[in-house]
């Protein structure tokens, strides 16, 4: 079946593939236009300007990651059964998102420009990293009120150790790797963090 893309889809995946190939600052409206085969002009019956286009973009990706995403009330819930059960359920959401090529070409899109780009760097640190450590952290004090790990434990920290780990891995893929094949990565990025939090675990799991 063939699916048919509106314009505005169109705008939106082209500028995607431009961003993350050429850099937000190297690409053009015109060069967006000239990839959709549409006039100059006719983007701005979709998008006000270039920065709208980065806005929708950002939107979309953190809308990707957050929707479904498992609450800590229900991690409450599935904690109860078994945390290999709890772990593996949401890696394997995780990946799920991140496989789609557009959500790949957005992280690394994300990642050049955060050097030089105010906006994305502040979404960077707030929505890639300080978000995601937050989650951890709360799920690590879950587990210690549940007695699954130490009482003793920094939460924070060990939110930081696993995360940091996983999120250094995605750095090396796109921008020192690249362009190392993207199933191949996802590949190794599943089994290496299951590896990683199976390690944190053991290490201050409550006897």
């Amino acid at each position: 079946m063939i699916i048919m893309l509106s314009t505005k889809e169109k705008i939106f995946n082209s500028s995607i593939d431009l961003f993350s190939k050429y850099g937000y600052d190297g690409v053009s409206i015109r060069q967006i236009a000239e990839e959709v085969g549409i006039k100059e002009s006719s983007i701005y019956n979709h998008y006000k300007s270039k920065e709208s286009i980065l806005d929708a973009i950002l939107e979309f990706y953190i809308n990707e990651m957050t929707n479904d995403e498992i609450p800590l009330s229900k991690a409450e819930e599935n904690l109860d059964v078994d945390f290999d059960y709890f772990y593996n359920a949401g890696l394997e959401l995780y990946m799920s998102k991140l496989k789609s090529p557009n959500m790949m070409k957005i992280t690394r899109l994300i990642l050049i420009e955060s050097y030089h780009n105010e906006k994305i760097c502040r979404f960077l640190k707030n929505e890639m990293i300080e978000t995601p450590v937050n989650g951890w952290c709360q799920l690590f004090e879950l587990m210690k009120a549940k007695k699954l790990i130490k009482e003793d434990c920094d939460s924070k920290q060990l939110a930081e150790s696993f995360y940091y780990y996983g999120f250094f891995l995605i750095y090396q893929h796109f921008m020192i790797d690249y362009p190392e094949d993207d199933e191949e990565f996802l590949k190794k990025l599943g089994e290496k963090s299951k590896n990683q939090i199976r390690l944190i675990y053991n290490s201050v799991k409550a006897v």
